[in-house]
């Protein structure tokens, strides 16, 4: 019988092994591609503030820095 990924809905048979991830709020059945996704969704921070960019909507391509909307309306305020 073959697992099937919970979120990317392809067969162990062709994304390799599956593994429980429990992480971020996350309790599913999940193949490494999915999982280094979430991870990395997760991981990624702000070059300003250095806080995590999920939380802050994201992040926005500025002076070649990774910057959240928050800083980043916090340096349009600045520059007007």
């Amino acid at each position: 019988m073959s697992n099937v990924c919970e979120r990317c809905e392809k067969l162990d048979a062709d994304v390799g092994k599956l593994r429980h991830y429990q992480n971020y709020e996350v309790d599913k059945l999940l193949c490494q591609n999915c999982i280094k996704e979430i991870d990395d969704y997760y991981s990624l921070k702000c070059s300003k503030c250095d806080k995590p960019a999920h939380l802050r909507g994201n992040l926005i391509e500025y002076q070649n820095e990774k910057i959240c909307t928050i800083c980043m309306d916090e340096i349009r305020l600045k520059e007007n």
